[in-house]
């Protein structure tokens, strides 16, 4: 009994903490600006903001169960358009009944309406958790997800819809001031970023150690370049550093390691390895045969480098040099800051 109230407990724990990182630590609108342009264009009437929630959320829960369902053993150059095919099967049927039933509605979506098909926040979210978790997992963060994007959306469309028309769901208020800039595009990222800095600072008192700022730390994806570029586009790459509580791990685990494929080196001759204890190194006869011995693996070691590094040549790409280049100006940076630590101790 304790045993499954302890497993109970864990799992009830796990997934508030999941909901937690997910709505608030990791709110899409204001800390991730993921899906921010149908928000600040669309939703400057409390109507347009609670029909965009919905959809979002509909489009959200089906494809993340479905991602987490059936796409897990699928590659990711294949993964992310089933993403948007999904959203395009789902937004369409919806844009069809919008344009016969409520065409004004759908005046007021224009272009954005079809978009929401491709919207960025579903690619963001099945990568980051459905084809890495149970269906469970999958459906309780995109359920999160929509919860809070939604309500940043309709306090969005709500505020704006207030100070810029003087109205509430199209009931007039008669309020002697309206501010018409509010229903410009200006006006909802005026909302949007004042809600973010109260949600940051939220989080800074209630969570100190949880970094809302970890959304737009691109160190991952630059160290991930010193490898392989073709590694990189064939490996699984989690570029939002997540253990599997959906909680971001420490900075010395978020480095993600890419070794580049190192060339066959040339063997090593007996001397080399005599240096490191593998053979006993003959003693020669002579110093002169010794000296002769010595040019002679000289001599076949550097044709040996030469050959090889015409095969490298012949086989590397514009990916190994753009890598190259990528290690050389580290190699730099390195150096100068180096030269600037010696010159401030030697001051």
């Amino acid at each position: 009994m304790n045993e499954n109230r302890n497993k109970a407990l864990n799992e009830r724990i796990k997934n508030l903490r999941m909901i937690r990182t997910s709505a608030v630590i990791r709110n899409p609108l204001l800390l991730e600006a993921v899906g921010l342009c149908p928000v600040v264009a669309i939703a400057s009437t409390l109507k347009s903001a609670v029909f965009l929630a919905l959809v979002t959320a509909l489009e959200l829960i089906v494809c993340e169960v479905i991602a987490s369902k059936f796409l897990k053993n699928v590659k990711r150059y294949l993964r992310v358009p089933v993403y948007f095919l999904i959203g395009t099967v789902i937004v369409y049927p919806i844009m069809y009944l919008v344009k016969r039933f409520v065409p004004s509605l759908s005046l007021e979506f224009g272009v954005f309406l079809p978009l929401m098909a491709v919207n960025s926040l579903l690619a963001l979210h099945c990568e980051r958790v459905a084809v890495k978790r149970t269906v469970k997992d999958s459906f309780l963060d995109a359920v999160s997800v929509a919860v809070s994007y939604g309500a940043v959306t309709v306090f969005a469309g709500f505020f704006r819809e207030i100070l810029g028309n003087g109205t509430l769901g199209g009931a007039d208020l008669h309020l002697p001031v309206t501010f018409s800039l509010m229903l410009t595009p200006f006006g909802g990222l005026l909302v949007l970023g004042f809600c973010a800095a109260l949600l940051k600072a939220y989080i800074y008192k209630k969570y100190p150690q949880s970094s809302p700022d970890r959304a737009f730390n691109t160190s991952e994806v630059r160290r991930s370049l010193h490898g392989s570029l073709r590694e990189l586009m064939n490996d699984d790459f989690n570029p939002y550093d997540e253990g599997e509580d959906g909680t971001a791990s420490n900075d010395a685990d978020t480095v993600i390691r890419y070794e580049r494929k190192k060339v066959s080196k040339p063997k090593k001759t007996k001397q080399e390895k005599a240096k490191k204890g593998k053979f006993k190194q003959k003693k020669p006869k002579t110093e002169t045969k010794n000296k002769d011995k010595n040019k002679d693996e000289t001599t076949k070691n550097e044709k040996l480098r030469e050959t090889l590094n015409k095969i490298e040549m012949q086989e590397r790409t514009y990916l190994d040099d753009f890598s190259d280049m990528l290690t050389d100006l580290e190699n730099y940076k390195q150096k100068e800051e180096n030269s600037d630590e010696k010159g401030g101790d030697g001051e």
